[in-house]
């Protein structure tokens, strides 16, 4: 690939950079990858926690789908200064969440349930205790996926909104200079036209990774060039392998052509001077 070709990914640097997946692309397809989080949560106020209304102690379960959102909804009982009954009972969306609980509690297998990433996965759980009521424990702006499964299984429950997504300011930054901009959450996607009202993609490649995320830059006019999940790209990272690939395929095939016409040309030239 060009040595310019620059991509912005709407994510944190990972820890492990010099050790994973997108330093090993950079190397692979001498391409620059600069991570930039296009959005922050934040907790809501206590004020705005209470006015809920939701007494947390009136339900059987409570659901949680991040360490984050679950770091805020303690420290709002803290300063709200609610205990939560020893009979409560936890659905998180993986295991580590559900291990992560063990900072604010003793862990009791009969009470703690999760599942293993999907919220399918953790709807089964649920599933077990039809007639019980849960909370599921949120952002402000929702999480589509979660409501989606609870939903269609008939769960009876109740969001608590404990957190929100708010943009971040990347107004300074030159956006024309990324030949690709990826995407991992529709609120990255709302971030781009908060800081730039009159975005236009033009031939910016556009990468998605979620099924909400690239609905939204369908909902934007995006055009998508790589997208993952699938069955045959598992992660972005697999997805942006394969574009890279085809990318230098079709550039070499390009300049393939290029050269056979010009010998073509160069052919015809000389065979007109020698008659």
């Amino acid at each position: 690939m060009d040595s310019n070709y620059k991509i912005l990914i709407s994510q944190n640097k990972p820890n492990d950079y010099e050790k994973g997946p997108y330093r090993a692309l950079e190397l692979k397809h001498n391409v620059i990858f600069d991570f930039i989080k296009l959005f922050k949560v934040e907790c809501v106020n206590t004020r705005d926690f209470r006015n809920q209304k939701i007494d947390v102690n009136d339900y059987f379960g409570i659901i949680f789908t991040s360490k984050i959102a679950l770091d805020y909804f303690f420290s709002l009982l803290e300063q709200s200064r609610i205990n939560i009954s020893s009979e409560m009972r936890y659905f998180c969306l993986t295991e580590q969440i559900a291990l992560y609980l063990q900072k604010y509690m003793r862990y009791k297998k009969r009470k703690f349930f999760f599942g293993t990433g999907t919220p399918d996965s953790v709807v089964e759980h649920i599933k077990q205790f039809p007639n019980e009521k849960f909370i599921l424990v949120s952002s402000v702006d929702g999480n589509e996926s979660f409501l989606n499964a609870l939903n269609q299984s008939n769960i009876n429950f109740d969001n608590l909104f404990v957190c929100k997504n708010v943009p971040v300011d990347i107004s300074d930054i030159d956006i024309r200079e990324y030949k690709m901009l990826a995407f991992f959450s529709p609120h990255g996607i709302n971030s781009l036209f908060q800081n730039f009202p009159d975005y236009e993609q033009r031939d910016q490649a556009i990468a998605v990774c979620g099924e909400y995320t690239k609905k939204m830059a369908e909902e934007r006019n995006l055009k998508i060039s790589v997208y993952a999940p699938t069955k045959e790209f598992p992660s972005l990272v697999n997805a942006l392998d394969d574009f890279f690939l085809k990318s230098v395929n079709k550039i070499d095939n390009n300049k393939q052509i290029t050269m056979k016409l010009s010998i073509d040309e160069a052919n015809i030239s000389q065979n007109k001077n020698s008659k």
